[in-house]
């Protein structure tokens, strides 16, 4: 699948990425995401829970209306004050954290953040974005700083089934952003949220080596987890399908040499797992609400500029029990698959509806068990050795791969 005119990533590298931008990657991305799983395995002995990677979504508001998106909808939508951020990181480094991850909405609407990114270079930052409004000055600003990888979010070629997402009208903006962020010499991925509206696009396509020409040095696949007031369920993935996006990605691991290939829901043995119910990641929210995974929008934990962040989030009752209990209902996606269970989970600890909706409950209420990554049959482990051992030693998405 991939094509003989692609270079391996590392030949890509050395000759695409300016050598401090390279620098930068490999120590922040790379060691640093070592380290910090280092300092977490060590205060997990302790009874001490930390994330290695923070996730942080800064604003509330779109420039798309997307469908089943968990992210759009607040009654009155909020930015995150950039003094917010600002102490979040520095309350996270203080822990060993050194990769974050930059969600919204759409964080681009944020005009201080290339500034930030400046202020900010002991840090390596993962901007996830639909690219529409990444323009050459922002590119030529990321690439200055040296410290931000943008994810730029592209469901397929499907020109329809963008539009019925409600992305069509930016499709060829996403295809840009990636072609200014290679001119720029900026380590570039892109992140596809697989459904069945674009499942034989994505899979059963030469997908992967057009991002790969158009830029891309990783390609994130995501299962589409419907969510938001309109859920759009009938686009989820079935479990066959889930089983056939497994094995593509374990095939194409060995296939594709030109680009790395990124998940965050199966272990070196492909076995599920949960990076919220492992410990190893969760999700802040514009308002500063503390969340287990960005579409679980529910926190009995909100940070403020004068909170200590360490000894807020590990005072979480709702994360400590979520790390207890969802393992023993399931290996998947709790949302997916244990909607009522995951209610009452949070209910008993007074959780919050942090959606800004007011609905979340209503939403979780509504829902039927549906399919996700904890597919039936047996497990499907990969068999390239590269990734066998990141996964085993450093597990999770980019910070595993880099």
């Amino acid at each position: 699948m991939t094509n003989k005119k692609n270079k391996p990533l590392a030949l890509r590298f050395l000759t695409g990425i300016k050598p401090r931008l390279l620098f930068k990657f490999v120590f922040g991305a790379g060691v640093g995401n070592m380290l910090a799983i280092r300092a977490f395995e060590k205060r997990k002995k302790r009874g001490v829970v930390f994330p290695p990677f923070v996730f942080v979504s800064i604003t509330q508001r779109c420039n798309l209306k997307c469908r089943g998106c968990w992210a759009i909808g607040a009654e009155n939508p909020v930015d995150m004050s950039r003094e917010m951020l600002n102490h979040l990181v520095a309350g996270s480094r203080k822990q060993g954290c050194r990769f974050f991850g930059i969600l919204g909405g759409e964080p681009l609407l944020i005009d201080w953040l290339p500034e930030f990114f400046k202020e900010n270079r002991k840090s390596y930052f993962q901007l996830l974005t639909n690219g529409h409004l990444l323009t050459e000055e922002k590119a030529a600003q990321f690439a200055q700083a040296g410290n931000v990888s943008p994810l730029v979010s592209i469901e397929g070629w499907n020109q329809s089934y963008a539009e019925r997402r409600g992305s069509g009208s930016g499709f060829e903006k996403a295809l840009n952003a990636l072609e200014l962020c290679k001119t720029h010499g900026l380590i570039t991925g892109v992140a596809t949220s697989v459904s069945n509206g674009n499942f034989n696009d994505v899979v059963k396509s030469r997908f992967v080596e057009e991002m790969v020409s158009r830029g891309a040095h990783y390609v994130w696949f995501y299962i589409y987890r419907p969510s938001g007031q309109d859920p759009n369920f009938e686009d989820a993935l079935n479990d066959d399908q889930v089983r056939e996006l497994r094995q593509f990605m374990v095939d194409e691991r060995k296939r594709c040499k030109s680009a790395v290939i990124v998940d965050s829901y199966w272990d070196e043995k492909g076995e599920a797992v949960c990076p919220g119910a492992m410990g190893v990641s969760h999700h802040i929210n514009a308002m500063g609400d503390v969340e287990p995974c960005p579409p679980i929008q529910c926190s009995d934990c909100h940070l403020t500029v004068e909170s200590d962040v360490a000894e807020a989030i590990t005072g979480s009752k709702l994360l400590e029990d979520f790390r207890e209990k969802i393992p023993e209902l399931t290996r998947g996606c709790v949302l997916m698959d244990h909607p009522e269970e995951l209610s009452q989970l949070a209910k008993a600890h007074g959780a919050i509806d942090s959606s800004g909706r007011g609905t979340f409950y209503k939403e979780l209420a509504e829902r039927t068990p549906m399919s996700c990554h904890d597919h039936s049959g047996d497990p499907i482990p990969e068999t390239n050795l590269s990734y066998k051992l990141a996964k085993k030693y450093w597990f999770f998405g980019f910070g595993a791969y880099s």
